[in-house]
């Protein structure tokens, strides 16, 4: 299938300074991703954090991650998170999906992705999500304390978040204009390689505006915790 947005959408995640309307993407390092199993889970890891990880093997090591990050008049919003691999730019584009999902079977108009419910988007290894659900199991309000860890690093509009799980991390922050449904890309270089990972938070106006989730991926309802996230934020 065609991607839902053109290669030239997304490669504007990998331009610090791209400038498109009233709106300039700046760069913003936030760490690197500690990938020791290759597997990359991406997903709400306030709601979600036992979400499947990509049946697309990646590296295995530490690799930088940006925030792009769109510059709107005083406002300010993450547009892409970016894992980069290598300085390359991408030939190729795909969309990620997780094991049973098909792209073949995607209506036009509908990506595979993941929804998000707290406003916060994130990457991490598959083993990083594994033990932050043991985490949040054992003790019920460990999600309180990431709130409050990633508040510290807060900036009108945006947060994020380094955790350290075993050999791995999290790395988490706001989704663009918050809850949605967002869906991540693999960016190949000439020979075949991962060039670099992108979520799109849906931030950068583009010539398919109206994408919609799978229909086996609907949006979830508020949970509670994306509930105390919004009274948190003061949002109603």
């Amino acid at each position: 299938m065609s991607l839902p947005v053109s290669p030239e959408y997304l490669e504007a995640s990998l331009h610090d300074g791209f400038s498109q309307q009233n709106m300039k993407l700046v760069h913003h390092s936030i760490g690197e991703l500690s990938l020791p199993t290759g597997t990359l889970v991406a997903c709400d890891p306030f709601v979600d954090s036992d979400a499947t990880s990509f049946s697309l093997n990646l590296p295995r090591g530490k690799f930088p991650v940006n925030l792009s990050i769109a510059e709107i008049a005083i406002d300010q919003r993450v547009a892409f998170a970016v894992v980069r691999f290598t300085p390359a730019i991408p030939v190729r584009w795909q969309v990620l999906t997780t094991p049973g999902q098909n792209l073949s079977q995607l209506k036009d108009g509908e990506i595979f992705g993941y929804p998000v419910d707290s406003g916060t988007g994130s990457f991490m290894d598959r083993s990083a999500a594994l033990l932050l659900g043991e985490a949040t199991r054992k003790t019920p309000d460990y999600y309180e304390t990431l709130i409050d860890d990633m508040e510290k690093t807060y900036r009108n509009t945006w947060s994020w978040l380094d955790v350290k799980f075993g050999e791995a991390n999290l790395l988490a922050f706001s989704s663009g204009y918050g809850d949605g449904f967002y869906a991540t890309y693999a960016g190949f270089d000439s020979v075949g390689g991962v060039a670099v990972v992108v979520t799109d938070f849906g931030v950068l106006p583009s010539e398919s505006e109206n994408v919609l989730p799978a229909a086996s991926k609907r949006s979830p309802k508020k949970s509670g915790l994306g509930r105390l996230w919004d009274s948190l934020r003061g949002k109603s």
